[in-house]
This record gives C-alpha cells, sequence and structure tokens, in this order.
C-alpha cells in the first residue's frame, strides 16, 4: 500500500472497532475514533496511510503536517539514542534517525524531508539539501529569471543563506542581498535573480533591478527625505550598511537613486554634507 500520502478509498465493510477501505485488492483498517459520522458501505474517505508501532498499515482521518516527498519543519517531542521523534500531527510521531539525537532539545524545531526506510515505513531525513533538485530539473517554464517565488532559508553558508525554492528547488540568498535579519524556516516572498548553466541559482528579496521600475528605488529615497524633514546626512560615499538600514537597499541602488533625484531636479546634494529635498 502507498503509504505517507493523503488517498481517497472506498469503505468495504464496518467491524465493531472501525470500518476496512478497499485499496485495490487489500484492506486497511479505519479505526472507530477517525470514522465519520454517518459513513456507510461504498462511501469514499479522504484518508493519510501510515504503519503502527506493530508495523501494521493503518488509516487515519487526521491531517499530516507534511505528506511523503515534501520538506517540513516540524517539533521534537522526544528522543532516545538513535534518533528523534517528531509531532507530524497525527496518532503516531515520525522517527528522525540521526548520530547525535541529544543536540536536538524537546520542542525545538527541525527541518526535514519526509520519505521512506528499507521496510517502506515513514522517516524523516534531517540533510534535506540532498533532496533537493536544481533548476535543469525544472520543467516549468514559469521558473525563470525574475520570476516571484516562494522562498524557505534553511541554512547560513559562507556567501549568504541557502533556500528552498517553491518546496523542492535549492536557491542561494546572497549576504548582500538581504537587509536587517533573516528568520530561518519562515516562508517568504522572492525572485529568482540569476540561473547558471550548472543549475545552481541566485535569489533576491526584491524584484532584480533588470526587471524592476528603475523609479522605486528614487521614490524610496524620496520618502525617507520627506520622513526626515528634508534632510538626511547621507551622500554617495555614506556606509552600506547605514544605507541598508535606512533605505532597504544596496549601495549601488542608493547612488543610482541619487543621481537620477539629482538629473530630475529633486534634490541638492553635498559632499560629506548630506541630501537636501528641492522644495
Amino acid at each position: 500500500m502507498e503509504v505517507g500520502v493523503i488517498r481517497k478509498l472506498k469503505l468495504a465493510r464496518f467491524v465493531e472497532f472501525g470500518a476496512y477501505l478497499q485499496d485495490k485488492d487489500e484492506e486497511v483498517l479505519l479505526p472507530k475514533k477517525y470514522l465519520p459520522k454517518d459513513s456507510k458501505i461504498n462511501d469514499m474517505i479522504e484518508v493519510f496511510l501510515y504503519h503502527d508501532s506493530e508495523g501494521r498499515v493503518i488509516a487515519t482521518t487526521l491531517k499530516p503536517k507534511a505528506q511523503r516527498g515534501e520538506i517540513a519543519v516540524l517539533r521534537v517531542v522526544d528522543r532516545n539514542y538513535l534518533g528523534c521523534f517528531l509531532d507530524l500531527g497525527i496518532a503516531k510521531d515520525l522517527f528522525m534517525p540521526t548520530q547525535n539525537p541529544q543536540k536536538f532539545s524537546i520542542n525545538s524545531q527541525v527541518l526535514v524531508f519526509i520519505t521512506t526506510d528499507k521496510q517502506g515505513r515513514l522517516i524523516a531525513k534531517g540533510n534535506i539539501k540532498s533532496y533537493l533538485k536544481d533548476l535543469r530539473d525544472c520543467n516549468n517554464q514559469e521558473l525563470r529569471a525574475f520570476s516571484k517565488v516562494e522562498i524557505f532559508p534553511f541554512r547560513k553558508s559562507e556567501l549568504g543563506y541557502e533556500c528552498v525554492i517553491n518546496g523542492e528547488y535549492l536557491g542561494l540568498l546572497h549576504q548582500n542581498e538581504v537587509f536587517g535579519g533573516i528568520e530561518f524556516f519562515v516562508k517568504r516572498e522572492g525572485y529568482i535573480k540569476r540561473i547558471y548553466p550548472n543549475g545552481k541559482c541566485d535569489l533576491s528579496l526584491k524584484l532584480p533591478l533588470a526587471k524592476k521600475d528603475s523609479a522605486s528605488e528614487a521614490q524610496e529615497v524620496l520618502k525617507k527625505l520627506k520622513e526626515s524633514g528634508g534632510h538626511l546626512k547621507m551622500h554617495y560615499d555614506s556606509n552600506p550598511k547605514e544605507i541598508a538600514k535606512i533605505f532597504k537597499m544596496s549601495k549601488k541602488s542608493f547612488k543610482k537613486a541619487l543621481t537620477s533625484l539629482i538629473e530630475q531636479d529633486k534634490i541638492t546634494l553635498k559632499a560629506k554634507e548630506g541630501v537636501w529635498l528641492k522644495v
């Protein structure tokens, strides 16, 4: 039987302790506590299949937090010398084998890939990177440079932050693309900035300038100037970190915005003294 996924199975017969659902030429037990009220023979019931503690395939109408083949953030609820047990949202916890279970505290969150072991039982794997695809494997024509995507930062690297793209692909958010902090295991909106021939992918939290309305950066500078009373001690040589903190943009973008506003005669800029809004 195909375990680890939500399926619809036909109710074949009732028993004292529940009902058996038909899966081709096999039957699987749906315990009485999960049996929908007013169920009848031949009803199609949506269930999730898994192995119970005795190794039998069993059905539940409880909705799991994730299914086989998916990446999910799950809570550690217990551990032993072989690994950790994670809350999958059903009666049985999901096991994650690891060589050092003590480094995972109870109630901590872990990012895992859900798959099956050699016996076909559901299991969680902590090394999700090996299960992520690169964009050479992608047939979705909408996943290309400048596409809006859902990203999921999961690990800090020397270059920036490794992210899951749309739940299945690997991308890198470079450090210079991040203005302020970044939260791990939290989904957010991002953009594909560049796809390399080897399938690797750079990401951005903002629509890349090559595709973006160039006036938007200048409008942000004007907005901040107005909020500050018409003057900011910012100029072409300002510190990149200070620019990122105030304007949420790179130094390169800030300098382009200043140049654009000077050309439009909307600001006055004096070296080292700052920028003034023209009335």
